[in-house]
Parts: C-alpha cells; sequence; structure tokens
C-alpha cells in the first residue's frame, strides 16, 4: 500500500507541476496576443501575420485551457480520495481487534444500507441489498460469486 500510495505522491506531485506550468503559459499567451495586437495596430507585422499567429495562439490557449480544467479535477479527485483513504485507515486501525460488532462500529463504516424490493418476476424472494460505506461510497460485488459461495454453504451446513 505505501509504494502504491508513494506513486500516487508522485503521479500528483507530476500533475501539478504540469498543471503549474499550463496555467503560466496561459498568462503568457495573453501577454503575446496583446503584443501581436498592439505590433498589428502599429503596423509593426502585417494584419495578415496577426490573424495567423492570433488563431494559432488562441487554438493553443483553448487546448491549455481546457487540459488545465482535467488536471485540477484529477488533481482533486486523488487528493479527495486520499482525504477519504486516511480518514477510512484511521476508523480501521481504531477498530483492529474488535471481538464485538456494535451499532456505533457500524455506525463509522455503513453511511447507508438500502434494500431493494424482491424481483418477484424471476419467481425468486431474493432482495438485493446496497452498502454505502462512509469514505468509500459504494463497492461493486460480482452477485453471482455470492450466490455460488451462499449455495456452496448451504450444501455444506
Amino acid at each position: 500500500i505505501e509504494q502504491n500510495e508513494d506513486g500516487g505522491k508522485r503521479r500528483n506531485a507530476a500533475k501539478r507541476k504540469e498543471l503549474d506550468a499550463a496555467e503560466k503559459r496561459i498568462a503568457e499567451l495573453d501577454r503575446i496576443f496583446k503584443r501581436i495586437y498592439e505590433d498589428d495596430i502599429s503596423g509593426a507585422i502585417s494584419h495578415e501575420r496577426f490573424l495567423k499567429l492570433s488563431a494559432e495562439y488562441e487554438a493553443e490557449q483553448k487546448e491549455l485551457t481546457e487540459q488545465v480544467k482535467a488536471d485540477r479535477e484529477m488533481v482533486s479527485t486523488y487528493e479527495q480520495d486520499k482525504a477519504d483513504f486516511d480518514s477510512f485507515a484511521a476508523v480501521i486501525r481504531k477498530y483492529v481487534g474488535i471481538t464485538e460488532l456494535t451499532p456505533t462500529i457500524v455506525n463509522e463504516f455503513v453511511k447507508k444500507i438500502i434494500v431493494h424490493a424482491p424481483d418477484k418476476s424471476s419467481g425468486h424472494r431474493r432482495q438485493k441489498i446496497q452498502i454505502i460505506w462512509n469514505f468509500v461510497g459504494e463497492l461493486k460485488q460480482d452477485e453471482d460469486k455470492q450466490t455460488i459461495e451462499r449455495e456452496r454453504k448451504s450444501r455444506t451446513a
């Protein structure tokens, strides 16, 4: 886990560095565009050259702006996931070696439990139970494997 965490930290730091560089380049492009506009007005460059340069700079700036938005979301998601994991790990450490499951302990781990109505069309009386965990949300589970496990345990019991 620590090795994975270090890799995530390094990737996040690298992404932050890319984000900073892209934001600086966007600001630089604004200054460049202002300069070439002034050069166009003063006649220092031809209007055709201004149009060509401005189109290139605007395209670069648009691409960078989209990249910055995606990178910000990625960094934000990583930081939120890291905070959630740290909180979850703290709760787990708190309850290492428990011998009894109390309502307090369940409340720290489980955000909510949703019990769905039985599917009567299949002829089975099974109900789907959805557990939303604190800090990690809903974990997808392979229902077929659970069914196989349940059936196997009931035959051996």
